[in-house]
């Protein structure tokens, strides 16, 4: 007898419509959308068990996607929390907590880029065992990075081989990598071509990665059926990526006219992640992120926002990309991401929420059996209390998240509580500490207090690492 879920009477995002739908119901049969329609046009099933919900003032949207999900990230308030300050195996454990928590919150899918060891893969292989409850995994494994470039934190001294990157220089030692990579069933590499804020050796205007080195892990990943994303802010690097043929560019901070035409006619995707940077300017002084990368930050802002304002008015695709894991974006917040686009960068919200559901899941593969509410698509669904159009913040508000369904099963969300052991109960039980005040000036503090001064100090550059 197979089970079925019938949600009727609800207001209806399916994905790709540009208009919701009103009195709509949809029916899910076993894993599968079998039924999409009006009221009276979608019945139970003559045979078989299952519930039928009145999702009367619900909105029924597909689950969203995390373009930019990083597993292996905790807390992280500079470089050294990515890799340095714990064990890989306490960092697998933190990581099957931060997948569960993004299916708590709605993501049904997520692409991991960039992880230590091959944390994202076991992490892809347990969910689908039913080991563990997470989203649809895309993994990566370690970012592909250039001497003194993104992910080269430390200096020769420091041999760290359990690291977030993997330094590789030349088309030899990058083809090698690659090949390491897909051999262990990644189904994306993240390689770089520029370096970011909190990088102790590349800022985010230093172009790292060459066009040739890059082009060596696409051809040879696009040859094994995987993509590529590329960590590119400088504006000379995202063309680089871009000419490459680099599946998604990530961040895109100082995107020029000439890089988003060329984005445009190759068909490149752009994953803004808005919120990470917003928030390393407005939140992370709170949490001890050091002020140096508070600055770094602070002076990328203008030009973020501008280059995603262009991006869209060209009709280069985005999705929704969190870069979560920061003590001042953990997984459970990631949703702020949608609001973000919309008052900060002119998205509407069908359009923030087409890019965290049907743009998303075709960006890392999934879009012909996830993101969008259409018979023969997972039932990968979430049932809302209230109207996401008329305010998108509410889905960072988890009281209004009544159900979360991955592949027909209810999975999460306010009526399939687990229990306690099982969640993360003392960030879920409460609202998000960002949710509804995230664009609210940040309130000065007095000179003389120290943020979380529990924190280990961070290290700023070479010289600071080789003294200790």
């Amino acid at each position: 007898m197979q089970r079925y879920t019938l949600l009727q009477n609800c207001r209806l995002i399916d994905g790709v419509s540009p208009e919701p739908r009103d009195a709509a119901s949809v029916l899910i049969e076993g894993e599968r959308i079998t039924q999409v329609g009006g009221v009276d046009e979608v019945k139970p099933p003559p045979q078989g068990g299952g519930e039928v919900v009145d999702a009367s003032g619900r909105t029924v949207m597909p689950g969203m996607v995390d373009c930019h999900f990083h597993g292996a990230y905790h807390d992280v308030s500079c470089f050294e929390d990515y890799d340095l300050r714990r064990p890989i195996e306490h960092t697998t454990i933190l990581a099957a907590r931060n997948a569960q928590t993004l299916l708590e919150v709605g993501f049904t899918s997520a692409r991991d880029v960039g992880t230590r060891g091959l944390v994202a893969v076991a992490l892809r292989d347990m969910i689908d065992q039913g080991v563990i409850k997470g989203p649809r995994m895309k993994p990566g494994a370690r970012i592909l990075t250039t001497t003194g470039g993104l992910a080269d934190f430390y200096g020769n001294w420091a041999d760290n081989q359990a690291a977030l990157g993997h330094t590789v220089d030349g088309p030899a030692e990058i083809l090698k990598a690659t090949r390491l990579q897909i051999k262990y069933g990644v189904t994306n590499i993240k390689v770089e071509a520029s370096g970011t804020g909190i990088s102790p050796f590349a800022s985010s205007t230093k172009q790292t990665m060459t066009e040739e080195e890059i082009a060596t892990v696409v051809n040879e990943s696009k040859r094994n059926g995987v993509r590529v994303a590329c960590h590119a802010q400088a504006t000379e690097g995202i063309k680089n990526g871009v000419r490459a043929g680099v599946t998604t560019i990530e961040h895109g901070s100082f995107l020029d006219e000439e890089g988003a035409d060329l984005m445009l006619a190759m068909g490149t995707v752009l994953v803004p992640t808005i919120a990470v940077l917003y928030l390393y300017v407005h939140k992370g002084p709170e949490v001890g992120v050091p002020d140096w990368v508070v600055q770094k930050f602070k002076g990328d802002l203008d030009l973020h926002y501008a280059s995603v304002k262009m991006a869209r008015e060209k009709g280069i695709p985005m999705v929704v990309g969190s870069d979560s894991g920061h003590a001042f974006n953990p997984q459970h917040v990631i949703a702020i991401e949608l609001e973000l686009m919309v008052r900060l960068t002119d998205f509407t919200p069908m359009e923030a929420i087409q890019s965290a559901t049907s743009v998303g899941a075709r960006t890392i593969g999934l879009g012909e059996v996830t993101g969008q509410i259409t018979p023969g698509y997972y039932g990968d669904v979430l049932v809302v209390d209230g109207d996401p159009l008329a305010d998108v913040g509410i889905l960072q508000q988890h009281h209004r998240l009544e159900r979360v369904y991955k592949g027909g099963l209810l999975e999460a969300g306010t009526v399939a509580r687990r229990a306690p052991q099982l969640e993360l109960a003392s960030v879920l039980e409460r609202e998000p500490p960002i949710a509804g005040g995230a664009l609210d000036p940040v309130p000065s503090r007095p000179h003389e207090e120290e943020p979380h001064a529990h924190r280990p100090s961070c290290l700023r550059h070479s010289e600071e690492l080789e003294n200790r």
